[in-house]
């Protein structure tokens, strides 16, 4: 039986969930939304956290997790969104799979790994390549120039082509939060790195990118590595995901200083379909 807590309940802040908690770091963003849901077990060995049914689900599982355990959640899981018509959901790679083909059993839907991810923690920098430039906030003269790289980031990751128009009010927002870093060398902009949330211990990074034609210079390591050193400096740890599809950024941060914490894998279900 799933027990339904507050963000600011401790259950995110102690073990064993905190031993996992770079892995599932989006749990801490969850936690602060208007009106989570955030759900766990009696014996604490389950949590799942989702800010609104329209974006993904995160479930943590206790590495030594029993059986029965594991059957309470396939059970729960199915139960809690047994009226849903759209569901995407995160977990570990092994409980992913499971509790994908538990529901896809019982619902009779479809579903495909839609995200493969490695989870990364820097608790101290290695020093990058010295490269020129310097690294400074991005302001809202920057706008234009960060809808472009906006927009070849979207590119990059998703494979969806996009317009600078349509990436400026985006570009506003990020330059709005304050928390938007670029890299400058001669009055160019070469990268862009983003803090995208500061939580109790850690400081999740995103939006990375480099220009095309400048990458392979060492900017974006540089970059990661300068906002790192701004993240240790307050004594949080930075911490960031990676899409394994692309191992060459996987091996970029490992060169800065980042360890591999764990995989997690999305699962996506098909809704449209009545039947598998």
């Amino acid at each position: 039986m799933l027990i339904r807590f507050q963000g600011n309940d401790s259950t995110l802040d102690s073990r064993p969930f905190t031993d996992d908690e770079v892995q599932f770091n989006l749990l801490h963003l969850v936690r602060e939304s208007e009106s989570p849901y955030l759900f766990t077990n009696k014996n604490r060995s389950i949590i799942i956290g989702q800010s609104a049914l329209k974006y993904p689900a995160w479930i943590w599982t206790e590495n030594n997790i029993t059986d029965d355990d594991i059957k309470e959640l396939k059970d729960d899981f199915t139960e809690l969104y047994q009226d849903v018509d759209i569901l995407t959901f995160v977990a570990k790679p092994d409980i992913a799979i499971l509790l994908a083909e538990h529901y896809s059993k019982v619902k009779h839907k479809n579903y495909s790994i839609s995200l493969q991810m490695e989870s990364f923690q820097c608790p101290s920098v290695i020093e990058a390549k010295q490269v020129n430039g310097q690294l400074r906030q991005a302001t809202i003269k920057d706008s234009i120039i960060i809808s472009e790289f906006l927009s070849g980031f979207v590119y990059d990751c998703f494979g969806k082509e996009t317009t600078s128009e349509e990436q400026l009010e985006t570009a506003k927002m990020y330059i709005a939060s304050k928390n938007l870093y670029i890299w400058e060398c001669d009055s160019k902009i070469i990268s862009m790195a983003n803090i995208a949330h500061n939580s109790k211990r850690n400081v999740r990074i995103n939006e990375v990118y480099t220009i095309p034609d400048m990458r392979g210079n060492g900017f974006g390591a540089k970059i990661v590595s300068e906002l790192c050193k701004i993240i240790l400096n307050e004594h949080k740890t930075p911490v960031l995901y990676t899409d394994l599809r692309n191992p060459a950024s996987n091996k970029a941060y490992k060169n800065v200083g980042f360890t591999e914490c764990g995989k997690v894998t999305q699962i996506s279900f098909n809704f449209e379909s009545n039947s598998i």
